[in-house]
């Protein structure tokens, strides 16, 4: 009788045992390992860790959201990101302005890009930008480039 409980009932809680003791140090060693990486971490890269689940938030909207939804959220972004964060800004301006219906307003929205991020000034690296913003976008409006950016000033006689 207690050969049989032993093999039947201690050896399995022994099992059990030893398989919770070796999964909680797998479990504490990784915890260990995310906060010593986390603690290595600069003040600027920890802030931009915390901003991380904004950014997708902001990009799966940009991709998939309707018109209104992508407006929204780039209020909410231009909200969020300080001054100084000017790439960031200017992917913003990039986006709202592609979804802009005034050609005016698109002109405007382009020009605060520029001021955001100066390497966003010249047409090309501005196109560019546009055509990275547009292929990353499964919905109209935003799919495609606006006229703004493909026609340019019209000559004068």
């Amino acid at each position: 009788m207690t050969r049989r409980f032993a093999t039947r009932v201690l050896g399995p809680l022994a099992a059990f045992a030893l398989a919770s003791l070796a999964g909680h140090e797998r479990a504490t060693a990784e915890q260990r390992r995310l906060a010593s990486a986390s603690a290595a971490l600069t003040d600027r890269e920890r802030k931009s860790l915390e901003s991380a689940p904004a950014f997708a938030i902001a990009n799966a909207t940009w991709a998939l959201g309707s018109e209104d939804a992508v407006k929204t959220m780039l209020r909410f972004e231009l909200d969020r990101l300080p001054e100084n964060e000017g790439t960031a800004r200017a992917r913003a301006f990039v986006r709202f302005g592609m979804i802009d219906a005034n050609p005016d307003g698109q002109a405007a929205v382009f020009f605060q890009a520029c001021a955001s991020d100066s390497s966003l000034c010249e047409r090309p690296r501005l196109v560019a930008a546009a055509e990275r913003e547009a292929s990353v976008r499964f919905v109209d409006p935003g799919r495609h480039l606006p006229a703004y950016l493909l026609s340019g000033h019209p000559t004068t006689p």
